[in-house]
């Protein structure tokens, strides 16, 4: 078995999403699987559209329940969406702490 690094500089260059960040989104479903409140999740990553995706699951079988997009928008710039099933688009910020704080509230009102 080997194991073959790819190099991508689109992915080492400063976009303004963090590591720090991803694992915020992440410790949202972690304290909402602890509860059962879900149970999957799923990240998408397409560095050629230059956009990520995190989704919450209520269970795997069903539609996405909470979806956080980040997209790049400009050479340093990024915007963050969250979209909720039935009702679209409920946050669109170029300010990551704006969209979590949504994503969060809405995952405190499933607890």
């Amino acid at each position: 078995m080997s194991f073959e690094i790819i190099n991508n500089p689109n992915f080492v260059a400063k976009t303004g999403f963090s590591n720090a960040q991803f694992k915020k989104l992440d410790a949202l479903y972690l304290r909402a699987a602890g509860n059962k409140a879900l149970t999957y999740r799923t990240v998408d990553c397409d560095f050629e559209e230059e956009y990520a995706s995190y989704t919450y699951f209520k269970s795997q079988g069903q539609a996405p329940y909470l979806q956080f997009l980040i997209k790049k928008v400009g050479p340093r710039t990024m915007m963050y969406e969250v979209f909720k099933h039935g009702k679209g688009r409920i946050a669109k910020s170029g300010v990551f702490e704006y969209a979590y704080k949504k994503i969060e509230e809405e995952i405190e009102n499933l607890l």
